[in-house]
């Protein structure tokens, strides 16, 4: 029975990544589904939380995770025939949980409620225009959302132009992670001029994909004419080959691994940084980009997914090719050189986070995307 208008909350069954307190997970989704919980949408649905969160990295073996993901989805279908949401909100990461979540979708479709599926990460934009295979596959896993929640335009495009979907059942709901924390870090920062080497920050998985290599090369070359030094927080299957790399190159006092830090030390590492690095290959809407601008911090990042649509390069943030060591050298020269340049990217970046980036503008479009693809399938809004 659906709520009448007015008289209760819309009830939401909401997958995503919700790990429990002793679990050390880190990524973009888990940090979004934080967030998004702490702010004015957790007060203003009726939620029931279904974790699928990934039990390592690397990822088990593919049979394992074939049979985690039949445990999740019974578990996701014992929730939504016990609670009978009014929506299904779906979380999902690029690759197999795209499939895994297009299943939930279609179920929910089946049963009569409509699902709207969140693609994070930008890899899948990629992999739909190789082929007309993957095309296919894409379609299908989001064949049974009723809408598409977009991070950026690319996305939207791809969601119009190659999934099918209608415009308005694709809108764009930017991600949110300019906390009030890490604003307040940006507020606070002084851009007087210091005699240490500027302070450049890597961000996130440790993957050939996120662009390390190329990055640790970029400052190989820099390391005999700039005073930098480089922080890497974060690890992934290319820590290891990348320790090997920086020891290889004698770049051990420069470049620091830092593994994984969050609560008060991440944002200790963000206040003490000058500089966030990002040259990934395949981009949706980095979450990394958008902490280090809220915390008014100068950026390079590839001009990749949603990111060109969102940040002017020279204004926001350098704009870089992907898998391009020349071009990553060469804003890291003009960002390491030019403190004007610098402060005035940190600015402005932190002006555009500020404005767009924060958590209830984002909750007050989702619960609006979830109103109206109830009434699309018949439901009451509310």
């Amino acid at each position: 029975m659906k709520a009448e208008q007015g008289t209760c909350k819309q009830r939401i069954l909401f997958v995503g990544a919700f790990p429990p307190p002793d679990r050390c997970i880190f990524g973009g989704i888990a940090t979004s589904c934080k967030i998004i919980l702490q702010s004015s949408f957790a007060e203003r649905a009726n939620l029931t939380l279904l974790d699928t969160t990934q039990i390592s990295n690397p990822p088990p073996s593919l049979g394992r995770r074939s049979v985690l993901a039949a445990r999740r989805t019974f578990s996701y279908c014992m929730l939504f025939e016990r609670n009978r949401p009014d929506a299904v909100l779906l979380m999902t990461s690029p690759g197999a949980s795209i499939l895994e979540k297009g299943v939930m979708a279609w179920y929910a479709r089946f049963r009569g409620v409509p699902a709207l599926l969140f693609p994070r990460g930008g890899s899948d934009i990629e992999m739909g225009g190789r082929s007309f295979i993957q095309r296919s596959w894409l379609r299908l896993a989001f064949g049974g959302a009723r809408k598409v929640l977009c991070q950026g335009a690319a996305w939207n495009k791809f969601a119009v132009n190659l999934l099918g979907f209608h415009p308005e059942d694709a809108p764009i709901i930017l991600n949110w992670t300019a906390t009030p924390e890490l604003l307040s870090i940006g507020r606070r920062r002084n851009f007087s001029a210091g005699d240490h080497p500027v302070r450049l920050l890597f961000l996130g998985w440790v993957e050939q994909y996120k662009g390390i290599f190329e990055l640790i090369e970029a400052c190989h070359r820099l390391s005999g004419s700039r005073k930098f030094v480089l922080n890497i927080v974060g690890e992934g299957n290319a820590s290891a080959r990348a320790r090997e790399l920086v020891a290889q190159h004698g770049l051990e006092d420069i470049i620091r691994f830092r593994g994984w830090l969050r609560g008060a030390d991440l944002e200790a590492v963000l206040a003490e940084s000058d500089v966030l690095v990002l040259p990934s290959w395949a981009e949706g809407m980095p979450n990394a980009m958008i902490e280090a601008m809220a915390a008014k911090l100068a950026v390079i990042v590839s001009a990749v997914g949603n990111v060109p649509d969102v940040i002017e390069d020279g204004c926001e943030a350098l704009l870089v090719p992907a898998k391009n060591i020349d071009a990553l050298q060469s804003a890291l020269m003009q960002v390491i050189d030019d403190p004007v340049l610098r402060n005035k990217l940190a600015a402005e970046g932190f002006l555009l986070v500020e404005r767009l980036f924060g958590v209830e503008q984002a909750a007050d479009l989702i619960l609006k995307a979830v109103n109206d693809a109830i009434v699309q399938s018949g439901g009451v809004k509310v």
